[in-house]
C-alpha cells in the first residue's frame, strides 16, 4: 500500500471508541497514540524521563496495589489515584511533579489511574502504542513520522465522556502531522474534525490558560494541584517517547533523553 494511502490520523474521543469505529486499517497496523494530558500520559513521561526503568499500566489503583504487592518492593514503586488523590499506601500519586530523579531513576512504576492507564490498555493491540502529551509533543512528531503507518490518537476523557485537555491536545498533534513534508491526512470522522477545530490556529503561549479553563484543570486547582496543570503546559519540555513492550508488558522510553541504568529485565 503507498505510503500516502496509509498517512491518515484519526482521533477517538474516549477509549470505547475504539473497539466500535470501524478502520480501513487493522488495529495491530496503527500507531496509536494515548493522551491523558491531566495527568496520566504527562506523569508516565516525566517518569520515565527522569531515569524511571518502565512503567506497568493497570487498569485501576486497586489491580496496581495488588500487582505490585507480589513484585520485589526494592525494586518497584507503586503509583495511581483515585478521585484525583494519592490512595493509602502508595509511593507516588500521578502528580508529575513527584516523579523526580531521585525517586524514581532505576525502579519499575507500577500504575493505576481513573482514565489514563485504562486508555493504554484499550488499545495495547495497535502495532505500536505511544504515551503523548503536550510535553512530548514535538519527539512524538518526529516518531510517527519516521513509522509512517496511520496513527490512531486515543484520549482518555473522564469517565467515559470526552474532555477538553485531550481532546485540544489530539487536534493540536493532528494539526501538526498535516504540517509534515509529507503529511498525514486528517480522517473525516466527526471525532477527528471536532478534534482538530478545537486546537484551530492555538499558539504555544495560549496553552496554560486553556488548560488552566479546562473542568479537570479547575479540579485539580481546587485539589491543590495547580502545578500540575503548568507543568502539562510546559510544550516540548521532555523529547522523551514512552512506547509499550509485550514482554514483558510495559511502557519503556524510545527515542533522545535521559534513561535509567540497565537493571536487567523488570521484576
Amino acid at each position: 500500500m503507498p505510503s500516502s494511502v496509509k498517512r491518515i490520523v484519526r482521533v477517538n474521543l474516549t477509549p470505547d471508541e475504539v473497539a466500535g469505529e470501524g478502520s480501513p486499517f487493522g488495529l495491530a497496523e496503527e500507531q496509536a497514540v494515548v493522551v491523558d494530558v491531566l495527568r496520566a500520559t504527562t506523569t508516565i513521561i516525566q517518569a520515565l524521563a527522569s531515569g524511571a526503568m518502565a512503567v506497568v499500566p493497570c487498569l485501576s489503583a486497586e489491580e496496581a496495589r495488588s500487582h505490585a504487592g507480589r513484585l520485589d518492593p526494592a525494586r518497584v514503586l507503586l503509583a495511581g489515584e483515585k478521585n484525583g488523590v494519592k490512595p493509602p499506601g502508595f509511593d507516588l500519586g500521578n502528580s508529575p511533579l513527584d516523579f523526580s530523579p531521585t525517586r524514581v531513576r532505576g525502579k519499575s512504576i507500577v500504575m493505576g489511574t481513573t482514565n489514563g492507564t485504562r486508555a493504554i490498555l484499550a488499545v495495547s493491540g495497535a502495532g505500536k502504542v505511544f504515551a503523548g502529551a503536550f510535553v512530548n509533543l514535538s519527539a512524538l512528531v518526529k516518531e510517527l513520522d519516521e513509522d509512517g503507518n496511520p496513527v490512531r490518537i486515543v484520549c482518555a476523557g473522564q469517565h467515559g465522556q470526552p474532555c477538553g485537555e485531550d481532546m485540544l491536545f489530539a487536534g493540536w498533534l493532528a494539526r501538526e502531522l498535516t504540517r509534515l513534508p509529507e503529511p498525514f491526512l486528517v480522517a473525516p470522522d466527526m471525532g477527528s474534525q471536532r478534534a482538530l477545530t478545537m486546537a484551530g490556529t492555538m499558539e504555544p503561549a495560549q496553552l496554560p490558560a486553556a488548560l488552566r479553563a479546562e473542568t479537570h484543570g479547575q479540579t485539580l486547582f481546587g485539589l491543590g494541584f495547580g502545578g500540575d496543570v503548568e507543568f502539562a503546559a510546559a510544550l516540548d519540555s521532555l523529547p522523551v517517547v514512552p512506547q509499550l513492550r509485550h514482554d514483558p508488558f510495559r511502557l519503556e522510553l524510545i527515542g533522545p533523553g535521559p534513561r535509567a541504568p540497565s537493571m536487567g529485565r523488570m521484576p
